[in-house]
């Protein structure tokens, strides 16, 4: 009987593993780096006036930083601009939005319209503060066969959580050359300051060594001659949960709870195991146990074997005198 629960167990388990395995969304959130990749600059897209425009209109000959991000979104793409926004302050003022290089944001939701486009380049040109900005940082909508294919172009993957009405994504900007390849992918919501990125080790004049860097500024510049490469430290961060109750940041709970079952499962299997294991190996420890009443009489009947004459002595009456 214990076996036939213990085998309903396993089976059970085993359907629960699978349900949680299909849970598992079918696109991760994340990027697949493509330096040098054309990027599809001529597909329709939307203005901030929803009015007809291109990626080839936005970029206009000038190096570009590619924003993917969604208006609507309550957490990293906020941070995203802003840490943009510190950054590119921090530049000359002879090296400014629109005129050596231009921003582009691109909203991959595609029932984002010029509304919410508006609103957000209002607020993030107040906070920039260069004059003539307008011009060269576009926030564009488009549809979602055009939105997929750019998306696609820079590896960038992004997927929508039904439960949350609210998406999963990379935090990420992609500098494009002027004629819409990709240069140089940068992470995470800091842009300033140098960053370490793929090649050989720099031998300084004291001798010593050091991993080669770069700075947004200076990819800028690079992307504007056509050359680029990879961002060594792949620091993804994928969208929190924001706790409108908490006004914060909490983890991905669903995934947290698909480990933990995970986890559960485990142990169960586990425990499972041992107890299948000890019924089997009963039986066998019966079987082969000796009472200890039957030991003694044993050792007892060895004894008188090997010890006659202290028998005999035992038995026979001590002499004397009537």
């Amino acid at each position: 009987m214990l076996r036939i629960f213990f085998t309903f167990l396993v089976v059970l388990m085993v359907a629960a593993l699978l349900a949680i395995a299909s849970a598992q969304p079918r696109v991760e959130a994340g990027i697949d780096e493509r330096i040098g990749v054309q990027v599809p600059i001529d597909l329709p897209l939307r203005d901030e006036q929803d009015q007809p425009i291109t990626l080839r209109e936005c970029i206009a000959g000038k190096p570009t930083i590619l924003v993917p991000m969604y208006y609507r979104c309550p957490m990293n793409c906020n941070l995203i601009l802003r840490g943009l926004v510190d950054s590119l302050r921090e530049m000359p003022q002879n090296f400014s939005v629109g005129q050596q290089f231009h921003v582009v944001c691109l909203s991959f939701d595609h029932r984002e319209h010029g509304d919410l486009a508006r609103a957000k380049k209002e607020v993030t040109l107040q906070e920039y503060g260069r004059p003539g900005a307008e011009h060269g940082w576009r926030f564009l909508t488009g549809s979602k066969e055009s939105i997929a294919q750019i998306m696609d172009a820079i590896g960038y993957r992004f997927e929508f959580d039904k439960a949350y009405k609210e998406y999963n994504h990379p935090s990420a900007i992609i500098l494009l050359s002027p004629q819409g390849l990709t240069t140089r992918y940068f992470y995470g919501f800091k842009y300033d300051g140098e960053i370490p990125v793929q090649g050989d080790m720099i031998e300084l004049p004291d001798g010593t060594r050091k991993v080669p860097t770069t700075t947004l500024r200076l990819s800028i510049i690079e992307a504007a001659d056509g050359k680029g490469g990879s961002v060594l430290d792949r620091l993804i961060l994928l969208c929190y949960r924001f706790d409108h109750l908490n006004k914060g940041y909490s983890l991905n709970v669903l995934r947290v709870v698909q480990f933990g079952g995970l986890l559960t499962l485990s142990l169960l299997i586990v425990g499972v195991s041992l107890a299948l294991w000890q019924e089997r190996r009963q039986p066998t420890t019966d079987a082969t146990t000796t009472p200890a009443s039957d030991v003694q009489g044993y050792s007892s009947a060895i004894s008188s074997r090997t010890h006659p004459q202290a028998d005999t002595n035992d038995a026979k009456p001590s002499g004397g005198s009537a």
